[in-house]
């Protein structure tokens, strides 16, 4: 296995040596799987809600994906993490919740539950081509690319669009997206160009993505910009190495707030905050969703369905269904605790495995990619966001470069 990740830390952490990799994490992937899920990486951020086909980029560049895992099937499939046991159970109580509920929507809830299930399997087949080296560079390489080629093209106003804010001002994004998940997305993108080699390259990238997180006015991409960069450059054997690398990210970090106060638009957005508390409507929406959930706790509304209920609650007068605006609330609301529970165990394994991983070649940026978007979820959803399963996938595959004494990723190997 190569003793170069290809991809390292920026400054003193350069000269850390990585990790040797268990035995059981050495694979290799047909270059078939690992070009389709580059090309899957790359759509991540080129999502198009406004189109004239009926799946979206990611979708459909997913699903090419997973039907090239035939070439590589058994060694894609061999292993089954231990997280994807839990988020199935949470797939199994999405559907009892459905049944439980029957509600009016079945077609939408049919449609959702069949963007999970691709989605779990993404995860699983991300990770397992990811524990390939060649493939984690090459995926944190795309992924940083693409990132940085979306934020481009909106600096540069080719396929942008407006948003205007009641506050003043327009939100600028690309391809109609929502600037909320653009600036996530955009964030992830951040940790990742922060990360490359190439520190000149890396400063000049990070700084357009910056610019175009700011565009967006998403208050909470700047949350997952901070938590993420942050936690990026917390790393090195010494004391010195770790505040200096604080040090870099409050200066990466501080030029960005320069940049955002200078914005009138999104320094309104802030005040509004302060000034009259509204979290543009999240202010009603969360005592509501707290509300249904005590009426409805074991199994919840049922998904969809609970969003229905929420605008009903707050007197949605311009939308028929409203999104809870948080990971957890909408867990709770949709399938209960019951359902709940098993995503959310999946997902701290995950964050173990990201945590574990910084002793290996890959160090913080695992656990720095997720927090920058799990960030974005405390004032989102963005359950069904193609960056968060990608986000896990790394977690997972990371952690397998990382040496156990009994069991290798907690995973169960299926010969």
């Amino acid at each position: 296995m190569a003793a170069n990740p290809g991809i390292v830390l920026p400054g003193a952490y350069s000269g850390i040596a990585p990790a040797a990799a268990p035995s059981g994490a050495r694979v290799v992937i047909s270059p078939v799987v690992r070009l389709a899920f580059y090309v899957f990486i790359l759509s991540i951020p080129f999502e198009m809600p406004n189109r004239t086909i009926p799946l979206e980029i990611p979708t459909i560049t997913g699903s090419l994906f997973l039907l090239s895992t035939v070439f590589s099937f058994g060694t894609v499939y061999r292993r089954i993490p231990t997280p994807l046991f839990w988020f199935g159970a949470w797939l199994w109580f999405f559907g009892l919740s459905t049944l439980w509920n029957r509600g009016d929507h079945a077609g939408q809830v049919a449609g959702l539950f069949v963007t999970f299930v691709q989605l779990v399997l993404l995860m699983w087949a991300g990770s397992s081509v990811m524990r390939d080296p060649r493939a984690m560079r090459g995926a944190l390489l795309t992924f940083a690319l693409a990132v940085f080629l979306r934020a481009a093209l909106q600096v540069l106003g080719i396929g942008t669009t407006y948003h205007q804010e009641w506050t003043g001002g327009y939100r600028t994004t690309l391809l109609g997206q929502n600037p909320n998940h653009s600036a996530i997305i955009m964030a992830a993108g951040l940790v990742a160009v922060l990360n490359l080699r190439l520190r000149v390259v890396a400063w000049l990238m990070a700084g357009i993505i910056g610019l175009a997180l700011i565009q967006t006015g998403s208050r909470g991409g700047l949350m997952c910009a901070a938590a993420g960069t942050l936690v990026l450059l917390w790393h090195g054997r010494t004391t010195w190495a770790r505040v200096r690398g604080v040090f870099l990210g409050m200066l990466v970090l501080g030029l960005m707030a320069f940049a955002a106060l200078r914005s009138p638009m999104l320094s309104a957005r802030f005040q509004e905050v302060v000034t009259e508390h509204s979290l543009a409507g999240r202010e009603r929406i969360y005592p509501a969703v707290v509300s249904m959930i005590s009426e409805r706790p074991v199994l919840g509304w049922g998904p969809v369905e609970n969003q229905y209920e929420i605008a009903q609650r707050i007197g949605e007068e311009k939308q028929d269904r409203r999104d809870a605006h948080n990971l957890l609330l909408e867990l709770f609301s949709s399938t209960g605790f019951l359902g709940a529970i098993p995503f959310l165990v999946g997902l701290t394994l995950c964050i173990r495995e990201a945590w574990r991983a910084r002793r290996g070649r890959w160090q913080m940026l695992p656990f720095a990619l997720l927090m920058a978007v799990l960030t974005g979820s405390i004032s989102g959803t963005w359950i069904a966001a193609k960056v968060l399963w990608f986000s896990l996938a790394v977690a997972i595959a990371a952690g397998a470069y990382v040496s156990r004494k009994n069991t290798d990723m907690g995973a169960i190997a299926c010969d």
